[in-house]
């Protein structure tokens, strides 16, 4: 509206005045301008309005809800489980580590809470010693049979199990693994050694064995997988190698039949590696038959062929079928399965174990070889009946029920 002159004449003082009338009658009072128009109106010599006061309602109380603890979030403090005075604790030797153990007398159930009060400075020690003590096998290996069914899986120790429980005490050493450095592999190297020795189904304890030797120390964890491949640890082993150096794969292949090495090996610079699983007989047959197949050319190389010729008489017959194939493509038939000379047994199986071996390597249009294992007279059927319910042996076979 702009300002007002107080020295407004009468005039324009009616006009302003008119202004106001009609703004109040459709808007209302202008809060804003409020002072300057009482000022307008002064000058003019009229009288004000009286304003009306904004009131404002007093805000609505609210009443505060309380709710009780979540259990879950504000946990009472847990009370101490460990009656001991650490300023007087010293861990100078395994012994000392050890009776600390046995003071500590953890359970399968309350380990992990009592391991939380051991001050940081203690743990070192502790996991030395007790990896030191070894006792971690909790499945023994058994004798391998018909009736043995495998284990697979490690049994949960029971609650109120102590250290002396081999399968708690395996759950303790992957924790004391977890407390070592780089300098204490050495210390704990033998108890380490243990633990790569554990049969299947232990598996979750030698991994971590595996992966604590640090990588500038490739002779201790070739070690290791070399222990843990010869207790049947082969995954866990080829898995392990990972971080070695040619130098040490060739030794893990050529000292410690380790076959996963191999297949890490480039042929065209380790030929020799190559030629020797040929004929290691402690190689799987997986990993002879494929140096077989990596050296395999079209013509071939004398050391070769020397390998080749000599372990067509091994007793993997699946290894003799390659070697003998591979010569046999080369011009050499003299080298194909035939029949032995001999009704021995044991000569006659190995002979038919090799001929089923190289069938498979044979294209589809080419001749079996069985017909020249059959006598030129054929085959004699032999008819064998059962009889659960007999008590005798007419047959004079030492069976009574055939």
């Amino acid at each position: 509206m702009g300002n007002i002159d107080i020295t407004s004449s009468p005039s324009e003082c009616a006009t302003i005045l008119g202004h106001v009338e009609t703004w109040r009658s459709t808007m209302g009072l202008l809060i804003v301008k409020h002072v300057v128009l009482l000022v307008g109106l002064a000058a003019c010599g009229g009288t004000p309005h009286a304003t009306t006061p904004v009131t404002q309602d007093p805000p609505a109380t609210t009443t505060q809800r309380t709710f009780a603890p979540d259990p879950d979030l504000e946990r009472p403090p847990r009370a101490k489980l460990l009656a001991i005075d650490w300023s007087t604790v010293r861990l100078t030797s395994d012994a000392e580590a050890i009776a600390l153990w046995s003071k500590l007398s953890i359970t399968s159930n309350d380990w992990h809470d009592k391991l939380e009060e051991v001050p940081n400075e203690f743990d070192r020690p502790l996991a030395v010693a007790l990896l030191r003590e070894g006792n971690f096998n909790c499945v023994p290996a058994r004798a391998a049979g018909e009736c043995v069914p495998p284990v697979f899986d490690i049994p949960e120790p029971q609650a109120t199990a102590g250290l002396a429980d081999p399968c708690f005490r395996r759950l303790v050493a992957l924790w004391a693994i977890e407390q070592l450095e780089a300098e204490d592999v050495a210390i704990v190297f033998e108890g380490l050694k243990k633990i790569a020795a554990l049969p299947p189904p232990e598996s979750q304890l030698t991994a971590a064995a595996l992966k604590v030797v640090p990588d500038n120390e490739p002779a201790r964890r070739l070690e290791l997988i070399s222990i843990a491949y010869r207790a049947g640890q082969r995954d866990l082993a080829n898995a392990a190698l990972g971080t070695l150096d040619e130098k040490f794969l060739v030794e893990a292949v050529t000292t410690h039949h380790v076959d996963g090495a191999l297949e890490m090996l480039p042929v065209s610079t380790h030929r020799a590696t190559f030629l020797a699983a040929i004929g290691d007989d402690k190689l799987p047959t997986k990993a002879r038959t494929t140096a077989i197949a990596e050296l395999a050319d079209d013509k071939l190389a004398p050391d070769l062929r020397t390998a080749l010729a000599k372990v067509t008489t091994t007793a993997d017959c699946a290894v003799a079928a390659s070697a003998a194939r591979v010569l046999v493509q080369n011009g050499e038939p003299k080298f194909a399965p035939k029949r032995p000379r001999t009704t021995a047994i044991a000569p006659m199986m190995r002979a038919l174990c090799v001929l089923a071996s190289y069938e498979r390597l044979q294209a589809s249009d080419e001749p079996s070889l069985l017909p020249g294992y059959l006598p030129a007279k054929g085959l004699e059927r032999i008819k064998v009946s059962y009889d659960s319910l007999s008590d005798t042996d007419p047959d004079g076979d030492g069976n009574l029920k055939t």
